[in-house]
């Protein structure tokens, strides 16, 4: 689908693409991944023919369509479904040839064959790009994606640039091209709308390139990993956990290919030393003065350094940290909480979740007191200090400070080597921390925000989506220091093997109440899955009473229908004991997978002296990972055939 040959650029001095090459076949779906300022979007736009190449070739095969996710915010004018529908040029101008061509009555007077002809050519080409299927299929794209109904027809002027950004997503999802470009297309979505991009990816057609730092989103999605550092491209066979692991392995075995080329070179330099001045081994010298020449370097791979460190921890609170009462909060006839009430207690990790509009952003400012209530009263806990983090947060910072003068301010009490590592894994280095405020870009001025309030933390945490723009080192030193982190904390995220090593509950919003379910995300998504299926067994159950209460009217029916139903639970049984198994089977496998990504999340793992026990862990996952694949489509069957042969015994 896409050749990438011996692709070089550079600026500067700074080596981007050193003769980098890649095949990205039919179907195929790879992540890209990378450290901040690899590269990485620089590649995407010079696949897009958006940027040049000092040299190589982009080879895109014949007719193949591409789409990349654009990171600039749309025309406000038209609708939402507009730009949808019409967002594809090529489509939008078929449509308005069509639409000119079905006002014309003077050609079809005149001339009805060239009329017929004309507006055949365009009909089949509308029919090709699945004209008559666009609006439906981009209303369910936009309604994966959060929208509800009723926006659908409002201007684009009327959302945020993250809903804009929304819209370009599914825009581009709608074109359907057989190859896809994603930039950390995850970045602007709620959780539940990365859970249906993730299975709409999963299902695509086309073959996808996608950038992100959500491990679990990449695990899901893509096949194989291809990595740019050091102007090298690196493909690896896999997922992402599996990636890690072939890359340590891969690394270990550069550095003993590096150590014994060392040696050999130091051998050879000391023959051409002890020799050098003697007639009779002139010969021999040069030989091995050019085998220097000729020799390439073995390269070993760059690591960023570890933080070893411990963040300075909060006061401790009372037991009671935040607690509302009776709460009532509005948007203008939009009415959120009715007599809301909630508390959250100290040492409570807690993740938010719920549909688009269920009210987590809004439970999180009340709790962190940005936004004011109506009635009720919402009361903090002794010695209770609280801390907000949000997207427009950072635009409080003072733009004529420098990176490290800003974090000065809340981190004075820090070490200066202390202050340089937090923001290190922020991806402020060197020079990096002497640049104004004013001239950072929004994802830097995020970063420095979340900075400031890790240096100095409060005793409560209220975050929401904090790591976007943030690449995955940074992403794993936040949960990182989220997981040691002694305080209280309410966060909002949609990536979820970031909650998963964070949180203690989960807090589900739903019609202006709070369902609680102990654990990290993995344990509700195992809760909600069993809840799902109890509702579907008391479903049928109900079902089975009102036919059997219908049946009761004629004996004749009924005396039929127990000889039916006995032959039936003889089919059935079976069927049911094995499904009993599957379940039993299904449990005791998550819960072995969510012990293997607790092992996997153990920074002593990734250890050189632990390789062994890593590899270990990551075949134990994939067999797991297959073995409930395996479960779940089992499980699958049964229940639609035991579905089936109870329908069928109450039809009859």
């Amino acid at each position: 689908m896409i050749y990438l040959q011996n692709l070089n650029k550079r600026y500067g001095k700074k080596i981007l693409f050193k003769d980098i090459n890649l095949h990205l076949r039919p179907k195929e779906k790879l992540g890209l991944i990378g450290e901040n300022g690899t590269g990485k979007t620089t590649l995407f736009r010079v696949i897009t023919q958006m940027e040049s190449l000092d040299s190589g070739n982009v080879v895109i095969r014949k007719g193949a369509k591409l789409a990349m996710l654009a990171q600039e915010l749309t025309s406000e004018e038209e609708t939402v479904l507009e730009r949808v529908v019409m967002g594809d040029k090529h489509f939008a101008e078929v449509s308005r040839k069509m639409h000119s061509l079905e006002n014309n009555m003077r050609l079809h007077e005149e001339s009805p064959e060239e009329w017929s002809r004309q507006y055949g050519e365009l009909q089949h080409e509308f029919e090709h790009l699945n004209g008559y299927e666009r609006e439906s299929q981009a209303q369910t794209i936009l309604s994966g994606l959060g929208f509800k109904e009723g926006q659908w027809e409002k201007p684009l002027a009327e959302f945020s640039g993250g809903w804009r950004m929304r819209v370009e997503l599914a825009r581009l999802l709608s074109r359907k091209p057989d190859v896809l470009l994603l930039d950390e297309p995850t970045n602007h979505l709620d959780l539940r709308s990365v859970i249906w991009l993730e299975s709409f990816l999963k299902s695509y057609e086309g073959s996808i390139l996608l950038i992100s730092h959500d491990r679990r989103f990449l695990n899901k999605i893509i096949e194989g990993i291809v990595e740019l550092d050091q102007g090298t491209l690196t493909r690896y066979a896999g997922n992402y956990d599996n990636y890690e692991a072939l890359k340590l392995a891969r690394e270990e075995q550069l550095q003993a290919e590096a150590v014994n080329q060392q040696k050999r070179i130091a051998e050879i330099e000391r023959f051409v030393e002890r020799f050098r001045a003697k007639n009779t081994k002139a010969t021999q010298v040069q030989s091995r003065i050019k085998m220097l020449n000729k020799m390439e370097r073995v390269e070993t791979a760059t690591r960023s350094k570890t933080i070893h460190f411990r963040l300075p921890q909060p006061a401790r609170t009372g037991r009671m940290v935040v607690e509302l009462s009776d709460v009532d909060k509005s948007y203008g006839p939009v009415q959120v909480y009715k007599n809301f009430s909630t508390r959250l207690e100290r040492g409570w990790k807690v993740a938010l979740v719920g549909e688009n509009g269920a009210g987590k952003s809004t439970l999180l400012k009340l709790m962190a007191g940005v936004l004011k209530h109506e009635s009720g009263e919402i009361k903090l806990g002794a010695n209770v200090t609280r801390a907000y983090y949000a997207q427009h947060h950072s635009d409080a910072l003072n733009p004529d400070h420098t990176v490290m003068e800003s974090l000065d301010e809340s981190a004075g009490h820090l070490m200066r080597t202390q202050k340089h590592n937090i923001l290190g894994a922020f991806l402020f280095s060197g020079d990096d921390v002497n640049k104004k405020v004013g001239i950072l870009s929004g994802g830097e001025r995020s970063r420095l925000a979340l900075a400031r309030i890790l240096s100095n933390p409060a005793s409560l945490l209220l975050l929401d989506e904090p790591t976007n723009h943030l690449d995955m080192r940074s992403t794993e030193f936040l949960a990182a220091a989220l997981a040691d982190y002694e305080g209280s904390l309410c966060a909002i995220s949609h990536d979820r093997y970031f909650l998963d090593g964070i949180i203690n509950r989960v807090w589900e919003i739903e019609n202006q109440t709070i369902t609680e379910y102990i654990g990290n995300y993995s344990d509700y998504e195992y809760f909600k899955a069993r809840e799902a299926e109890q509702k579907k067994v008391q479903v049928a159950d109900a079902d089975l009473k009102i036919d059997n209460n219908n049946l009761k009217k004629n004996k004749d029916r009924k005396r039929n229908n127990a000889k039916i139903r006995k032959e039936k639970y003889h089919q059935i049984k079976p069927m049911k004991t094995r499904l009993q198994e599957v379940e039993n089977r299904l449990e005791q496998v998550m819960q072995e997978k969510t012990t293997a990504e607790k092992e996997m999340s153990d920074p002593t793992i990734h250890q050189k002296n632990q390789r062994t026990r890593l590899l270990k862990v990551i075949q134990q996952q994939n067999k797991l990972g297959k073995e409930e694949d395996q479960l779940m489509q089992e499980w699958d069957e049964l229940s639609r055939a035991i579905e089936q042969s109870e329908a069928d015994s109450v039809k009859t």
